[in-house]
């Protein structure tokens, strides 16, 4: 959702966990010669793939051929749209416990064995040390810790397995860096990211919201919200930016690039034509495997956004990226099934592995629950994130009472407890 002026000058919404996931290990074993296999980089069987093998094509499966292109059946626990029928365990590629993973529409989370369980993470937003504009200057002493303090009572009291956080190091006039001055934003951050993730079970969505090498939509009333990432070929600022934004996914992945629990956000709700975002989000997903790869550590899942404000991603449906682990991101205000995730060949779940990254005001906000809604979440198994849980400024839809207080946190009715209940009805 694009960010709108409020009555108390905030700037409000549309911006992922962090799980104690163990087993960071860097290397996916050994070949039979000794040479390290990169969980990705290996076939069911062990053996080294060329090269190139696990970008894979639209539509790849984890060897980075198309299912039965190769002599093989598909999965068999694979239904019409590629996803899986029945959340059965499934190879996992060499990932280690904790980690997450696609094959064909589906999400899973390793177990570290050699398989995975169908994964279905369900959450909330939540805001960054600028606190949707409330610490625009970064005037509070210790924002990190009131936001650690949040998440304290977020965990105890609604129990998400899925957050997502977006870093909006361009959105406040404040403008802010992870490549430089670590102690003003990417210190404190860090720490945020993996306070999140020291929580059993939770995984982090950390989302590029905005930054200074991002190309903006000047046209659009509020463009801060619309930041398209750039390359070498476009930078807004060649002197600035030379590599435009792949500087920042590459120390993005630097810094979490042994963290199981997180999953990379490439932007928030880039504009532009289904083509040229498609390319940007292409190209974005090449850098971040390119770096990965450079350090020898699992592939993360990436998360790539669509048009019109994210609330259309079926471009990928006919055209998927043609990378591993990748997700499709919508948003919608108030979500509505049918819009806002393409279905499959069979009108049922989509397939593409999809994941709503924000949603809010539902239709039947004022009766205090969507169970029909809800139910088609969990009949499609799409992983979701509510929006916004900051108690420090309005952020509207906000989930919870607005007090300025990081330990008094109180649900907004019906909202905040709508969404709380539906979390803790399916808390582990």
């Amino acid at each position: 959702m694009t960010r709108r002026l409020f009555v108390s000058a905030s700037i409000a919404c549309g911006a992922l966990v962090a799980a104690a996931c163990g087993g960071h290990s860097s290397d996916g074993g050994t070949a039979p010669d000794g040479a390290v296999v990169n969980p990705q980089h290996g076939d069911a069987d062990g053996s080294l793939l060329s090269p190139g093998d696990d970008a894979g094509e639209p539509g790849s499966d984890l060897d980075g051929q198309a299912p039965g292109t190769d002599g093989t059946a598909p999965p068999s626990d694979a239904g019409a749209n590629g996803a899986s029928s029945d959340a059965a365990l499934h190879f996992d590629g060499g990932y280690p416990a904790g980690w997450l993973y696609t094959s064909g529409a589906t999400i899973y989370e390793s177990n570290g064995t050699g398989s995975g369980t169908q994964w279905m993470g369900r959450g909330v937003n939540v805001d960054d040390i600028f606190m949707c504009g409330y610490d625009d200057s970064l005037w509070m002493a210790s924002p990190a810790t009131a936001i650690e303090q949040e998440f304290a009572t977020l965990m105890a009291q609604w129990k998400p397995s899925f957050v997502r956080i977006s870093l909006a190091m361009d959105s406040y006039g404040t403008v802010v860096s992870w490549l430089s001055d670590p102690s003003q934003y990417k210190t404190p951050m860090t720490g945020v990211i993996n306070a999140l993730g020291s929580y059993a079970g939770v995984h982090v969505l950390v989302t590029l919201r905005s930054d200074a090498s991002m190309l903006e939509n000047t046209a659009a009333n509020d463009p801060e919200s619309t930041g398209l990432p750039s390359s070498s070929t476009d930078t807004p600022n060649a002197t600035k930016f030379p590599t435009g934004t792949d500087a920042v996914y590459v120390a993005l992945v630097d810094s979490f690039a042994n963290d199981g629990y997180v999953l990379f956000g490439l932007s928030n709700e880039p504009q532009g034509s289904a083509a040229t975002v498609s390319a940007a989000m292409s190209h974005a997903v090449g850098v971040i495997r390119a770096e990965e790869d450079r350090l020898g550590v699992p592939h993360h899942i990436v998360s790539a956004q669509g048009i019109g404000y994210t609330s259309n991603v079926s471009q990928y449906t006919t055209a998927p990226l043609p990378y591993d682990n990748v997700v499709y991101e919508v948003h919608g205000y108030p979500p509505a099934p049918s819009a806002y995730w393409p279905p499959g060949p069979d009108g049922g779940a989509p397939n593409i592995p999809t994941i709503l990254g924000e949603y809010g005001s539902l239709p039947t906000n004022d009766a205090g629950a969507d169970p029909a809604f809800f139910a088609d979440l969990e009949a499609k198994k799409i992983p979701s994130l509510a929006w916004d849980f900051d108690s420090y400024n309005d952020c509207a839809p906000d989930l919870v009472n607005v007090d300025q207080s990081s330990t008094s946190i109180t649900p907004t009715t019906p909202w905040g407890t709508m969404v709380q209940a539906y979390l803790l009805a399916h808390a582990p």
